[in-house]
Order: structure tokens, then C-alpha cells, then sequence
């Protein structure tokens, strides 16, 4: 049966991201480095497109803090980097933001 994508909530950094409307998850990104190794050079990315970022400022780029999701059959918790920025808007629409994250091997 399928689960309805409804009541999922994201936080950065223990701060809550709002209006979430998109969430794309790629874990692993690369081959470990080794046989037996689990460590890569890339982890993966989160990509979240949401209607408020009151949680993800310019001066967060660069910075490494917790990304959480859970609710509407997510759930997924991990240190991450944030790596890109987006704000578009549109003439008697509302502002929409995408960040993306990269996921920290530690």
C-alpha cells in the first residue's frame, strides 16, 4: 500500500524548515573506497523545496549541522553541509526556496 506524503517535518540545525512541498533523498552518490570500507567520496544529497526559510539562511551555505525529516512514511537523520541556495518568486505567487545538502561522512 502507498504512503500518503502528509504531516513531514524537516529541521536544520534544530530549527524547523516550513511549508516543506518536495523532498528528494539520494544516498550514496560513489563506490566505497575499499573493499570492506563503507566511506565514500560521495555520500548523497537531500534536495528540499519548501514556501519558508526562516531556518536556512545565505550565511548557513558552507555549514555543517543535522538535517532531520520525518512524518509521511520519511524519516531520515543525518549531518550535513549545505551546498546550495535557490529563491525564486513570481509576479502574484508566492516566494518558493530550494537548498540542497550534502551529506557528511563522519
Amino acid at each position: 500500500m502507498a504512503n500518503v506524503c502528509t504531516g513531514v517535518s524537516v529541521t536544520w540545525s534544530g530549527r524547523p524548515l516550513g511549508e516543506v512541498t518536495e523532498i528528494d533523498t539520494r544516498v550514496g552518490g560513489s563506490l566505497p573506497l575499499a573493499r570492506a570500507s563503507t566511506w565514500s567520496l560521495d555520500a548523497g544529497t537531500i534536495s528540499l523545496k519548501c514556501l519558508s526559510t526562516a531556518s536556512i539562511e545565505v550565511s548557513e551555505y558552507g555549514k555543517k549541522a543535522t538535517l532531520e525529516i520525518e512524518g509521511g512514511g520519511l524519516t531520515y537523520s543525518a549531518k550535513a553541509i549545505c551546498e546550495s541556495l535557490q529563491m525564486t518568486g513570481k509576479v502574484n505567487d508566492v516566494a518558493r526556496y530550494a537548498a540542497t545538502f550534502r551529506i557528511a561522512m563522519e
